[in-house]
């Protein structure tokens, strides 16, 4: 594993940790203000922050492994291991959806255990907001800056976190009035707003790990036609995503080349693939099948 990779895993990592802890007290302190005062928004939101934590110790087992380098059995490294993780973190908000969901129809026959209502609840969810809030910016903006895919999708779903959370102190608020049935409400918002961030996470990642083709503007390609001696391009393929891509393709160039020269004029249309390709992925992996110019043999226009 280059230098390179070696220092965004620490990166990531450190995210993940930072995050960690944090995630980790939001969820105690939302348990601890949902079962003392019995809202079932705030104990909804409890479980949800708990699997926050559960799915950052998952990314960090997950990340660990991503980057380690290709051998004997991963020929081609082990980059699919972040969007696994990605998907592992879907699973974990379906399955505290469902819970949820149980808490609701719960709570609908269950009048004498409904909120008791006090000060220090919104003051408690207040500070989480103002968490989550910070939590969600920062893991975006080194989620884009890191290309990671785990930490964009836990981004999006702290950012939930930070629009529930008003949901949740107005639920607080309401009850001192009586309106008990807004506790009821966001409860089930904030259920489907979970299942809702599963789903598009899986939507997210799939495509990555079915190796579909990576959207790339033609376009790029048309300066590798540029070099001197090369006609023509064709049976472009490209697997991946933003942490690495794989890329293949046919070189057609002229007929009267020696076999060092076309060797030369391969490496640098490997080079230049790299550089057109430095704002897609972190790394690229490219072959390169280099054949003599035959007018029958190019792609169909």
């Amino acid at each position: 594993m280059n230098n390179a990779l070696k220092e965004r895993e620490k990166a990531i990592k450190k995210v993940l940790l930072d995050i960690l802890w944090i995630n980790l007290f939001v969820a105690a302190l939302k348990m601890y203000l949902g079962y003392k005062f019995r809202y079932l928004s705030v104990a909804s939101s409890a479980l949800d922050s708990f699997f926050d934590s559960s799915s950052n110790i998952l990314a960090l087992i997950t990340i660990t492994y991503a980057y380690k380098g290709a051998d004997d059995k991963h020929h081609y490294g082990r980059y699919k291991y972040e969007t696994l993780g990605s998907l592992l973190i879907a699973g974990f908000l379906i399955f505290s959806s469902v819970q949820m969901g149980v808490g609701l129809f719960n709570y609908l026959g269950d009048t004498k255990n409904r909120g008791l209502f006090s000060i220090i609840p919104i003051l408690g969810i207040l500070l989480s907001i103002v968490i989550n809030y910070f939590v969600a910016v920062y893991e975006k903006k080194k989620g884009t800056e890191l290309h990671s895919s785990m930490l964009l999708a836990d981004a999006q779903h702290t950012k939930g976190d930070f629009i529930m959370g008003f949901g949740v102190l107005s639920s607080i608020i309401l009850s001192k009035f009586g309106f008990w049935m807004v506790d009821f409400g966001v409860g089930v918002i904030i259920t489907l707003y979970v299942f809702y961030l599963a789903i598009r996470i899986v939507m997210d990642n799939i495509p990555h790990l079915l190796d579909t083709s990576p959207k790339i503007e033609k376009e790029l390609f048309k300066s590798v036609e540029s070099i001197p001696e090369i006609r023509n391009i064709h049976n472009f393929r490209a697997r991946g995503n933003q942490n690495c891509m794989f890329v293949d393709f046919h070189l057609l160039l002229t007929n009267t080349l020696s076999l060092r020269e076309a060797h030369e004029i391969g490496h640098k249309a490997e080079d230049l693939i790299r550089n057109l390709l430095k704002d897609y992925t972190q790394k690229v992996d490219v072959t390169v099948h280099i054949e003599p110019y035959e007018k029958n043999h190019m792609d169909p226009k």
